[in-house]
């Protein structure tokens, strides 16, 4: 019997056990020979976005510390801390009766001047043109009895004396004509007593005004629309000027800042279109838009600042929350490109795994214009050639059956 032959079972069961057997031996000595199954993706050519991948924050907004201006009693308040207000909305009053009853005073003094002022103009002007009217009666009648006069001094039947007072007579009603001319174009203008009342009313007014400012200052208002960070006070607290009772981040543009390395600053610009997404809620982006870029560099981290303004706001953004935020920094058209997941050692000497042959080999690869999810090859690669993912575990030099998993 040679020494290298299996004897095989007598009995039939034995035989058909050990045909089943062969027959897997085979199969996974083929398997073997041909290699592990790999998921690649295809390297082919796309028109491709560059952008730059860099952590950043929500940057804090413009906040307002609010008190009181006037040393009280705090009788209300009207805002909690996570409210949204809006501008000149109340947020506390202090106890205000005292400044609301001089406020009443001040507005009665000043409704009963106005009501003088009315009732003098209503008056002075009627009075004034009456003696004009009855000034011009006078004056006629003057003059009628002058001219008598005249005409019975040239005949000689009136004395010097009688012309003398007829004279006299019509001069002071001319006079007092004169007098009430003046004195109705006073009163259509308002006259002394007129104005007199009018300076009573201004100044009841202006103290109407002193009045309602003071009541004011015992009223805390939002300045601007915004939200209550906090609040430090309650009903029944004794607050003075120098005490901070809310704390408000007013309505302001959102902004996000970023801080790239300044290797990238040739790639910055205002304008870039940009999107991010929150560290808490990676699933959800949202867009941004570069609207700063720093005029110098961080010393110490080689970074450059770069603010992003964000013209929706997602609900849940926080202040100093941490984002991911990628900027499209240029454009490739026709680009040879793999999904960037696929590359090893990519900041620094760039390789993929290529099924070439089936085999599993070491390809350096220069790389150009790179994306979130693609990277440009320039140089390494041909069109077609499959690269295999990272997560098939294969090792350069192992032998493979490449399947195309479809490019990302």
């Amino acid at each position: 019997m040679s020494p290298f032959r299996v004897p095989l079972p007598r009995s039939r069961p034995g035989r058909a056990v050990a045909a089943v057997a062969a027959v897997l031996v085979l199969a996974l000595a083929g398997r073997l020979a041909l290699g592990r199954s790999v998921d690649a993706d295809r390297a082919t050519f796309r028109d491709l976005a560059e952008t730059l991948v860099v952590s950043g924050r929500v940057l804090a907004r413009q906040k307002a510390l609010l008190g009181s201006a006037v040393t009280g009693t705090v009788s209300r308040v009207a805002a909690e801390a996570g409210d949204h207000v809006l501008s000149g909305q109340l947020l506390a009053a202090l106890d205000d009766r005292e400044p609301a009853a001089t406020l009443e005073r001040s507005r009665a003094a000043a409704a009963q001047a106005r009501a003088r002022l009315a009732n003098l103009r209503s008056s002075e002007a009627p009075q004034a043109a009456e003696s004009l009217v009855q000034a011009r009666l006078r004056l006629e009648d003057a003059r009628r009895r002058l001219a008598r006069a005249e005409a019975l001094d040239r005949d000689g039947f009136a004395s010097a004396q009688d012309l003398e007072d007829a004279r006299r007579n019509a001069d002071l009603a001319a006079s007092q004509l004169v007098s009430a001319e003046l004195a109705a174009r006073a009163a259509a203008r308002g006259g002394s007593g007129d104005r007199l009342a009018e300076a009573t009313v201004a100044e009841s007014e202006a103290a109407v005004a002193a009045a309602e400012a003071q009541l004011a200052r015992y009223r805390i208002v939002a300045p601007a629309p915004g939200v209550v960070l906090s609040r430090t006070v309650e009903p029944g607290d004794v607050v003075s000027p120098s005490t901070t009772l809310f704390v408000l981040a007013l309505d302001r543009e959102t902004e996000l800042l970023a801080q790239p390395d300044e290797k990238n600053l040739g790639l910055l610009a205002p304008g870039l279109a940009a999107r991010a997404s929150a560290d808490a809620y990676p699933s959800l982006t949202f867009p941004a838009e570069v609207s700063w870029v720093a005029p110098s560099v961080d010393l110490e981290r080689g970074t450059v600042d770069v603010r992003l303004r964000v013209p929706q706001p997602p609900p849940y953004l926080r202040t100093d929350m941490t984002l991911s935020v990628e900027i499209d920094v240029g454009r490739k058209a026709h680009a040879l490109a793999i999904p960037v997941g696929s590359v090893h050692d990519r900041g620094r000497a760039p390789w993929v795994l290529v099924a070439r042959g089936g085999r599993a080999v070491r390809q350096p690869v220069r790389l150009g214009v790179q994306g979130a999810e693609v990277a440009e090859v320039l140089d390494g690669l041909a069109e077609g050639e499959l690269v295999i993912r990272p997560s098939s575990g294969a090792a350069a030099g192992e032998r493979v059956r490449a399947r195309d998993a479809g490019t990302r």
